[in-house]
């Protein structure tokens, strides 16, 4: 069986189109099965760069025969014919999650079979995407304004002694509570 190495984002979309697809059997969905069986799942910043991903453009051969440029989509895309590979049809999920270098045999259905091979990567999204910047505590503290709590009393009081409240009125009237 060939490993493959899939993105969560494209491991979650193939498991979804078998999900969609498994009652209809036939060659796509033994490929769903397979590809899910054989995935080693990582995260998108994880990915390697020699690995094919969703809009990777990438290079392949079929049988051994002439070299193929097709960036893999999800889906289809109108006017971009021959431009495309969506991972709907058995050639283009064959090649998502395969490596550089790697070939896969692939049931067309009726007793016939191609193998697929990655001839080369020339650009994978995720290995054009920059590094997360990984956060200097010292900097983000640098920047910073806290607040400072003042205490103020007109008289000293011993800490822990309870004080009464007291409210000083020349009308009489209860004021309400006081701001301060």
């Amino acid at each position: 069986m060939t490993r493959c190495q899939l993105t969560t984002k494209d491991f979650a979309i193939v498991k979804t189109m078998l999900d969609r697809l498994a009652w209809s059997g036939g060659p796509l969905v033994d490929l769903l099965r397979r590809k899910l069986a054989s995935a080693q799942v990582v995260f998108s910043n994880e990915a390697d760069p020699d690995v094919v991903t969703l809009n990777s453009r990438v290079i392949f051969t079929v049988n051994g025969g002439a070299r193929h440029t097709r960036v893999v989509t999800q889906g289809t895309t109108d006017g971009m014919v021959g431009l495309t590979m969506p991972i709907t049809v058995p050639r283009g999920l064959a090649l998502l999650g395969l490596r550089k270098g790697q070939s896969i045999v692939v049931d067309c259905g009726r007793g016939t079979a191609e193998t697929i091979h990655v001839a080369d990567i020339l650009y994978q999204p995720e290995a054009t995407r920059p590094e997360p910047a990984t956060p200097d505590p010292g900097a983000a503290m640098a920047g910073r304004r806290f607040p400072v709590l003042v205490f103020s009393a007109d008289e000293q009081q011993p800490l822990g002694v309870r004080q009464k409240i007291r409210h000083i009125s020349d009308s009489g009237d209860d004021p309400g509570p006081s701001a301060a």
